[in-house]
């Protein structure tokens, strides 16, 4: 199954309910239970947040593909080192950490180069946590 749905949105708290009805829709189809459709808002919801407090650019780009066990989410492009760090950092800052919260509702957590000097942020939701 592979499809692919790219979602362009402005950098504000505005867009994350319209990022939800999508991520809910997608993650449905490949039938996440409540409680996984639930990690993967939280998931993009604190990176987008942390995107627009590190004054990462005025819109955020999603590419989010359904395979056959969950969802993948392609965040970006990034650009600001804030935002890096706080998602490759050795040490965590602290106990809500934003490389902490990711890794504890997603499966996979990567932080990949891109055109331009500049990275996205890729991550994966499995069904059953597989």
């Amino acid at each position: 199954m592979a499809d692919t749905i790219r979602l362009e949105v402005t950098a504000s708290a505005a867009a994350l309910p319209v990022v939800r009805l999508v991520l809910g829709g997608v993650a449905a189809r490949v039938d996440l239970s409540l409680e996984e459709i639930e990690d993967l808002y939280v998931a993009v919801e604190e990176l987008l947040s942390a995107a627009e407090g590190a004054g990462e650019g005025p819109r955020h780009e999603l590419a989010i593909e359904l395979g056959d066990d969950g969802v993948t989410v392609n965040a970006g492009p990034f650009r600001t080192s804030a935002l890096r760090s706080r998602l490759t950092s050795a040490e965590p800052s602290g106990k809500y950490d934003l490389q902490t919260v990711m890794r504890g509702v997603v499966q996979s957590v990567e932080v990949c180069a891109a055109p331009d000097d500049c990275y996205c942020v890729v991550f994966a939701k499995r069904r059953g946590g597989a």
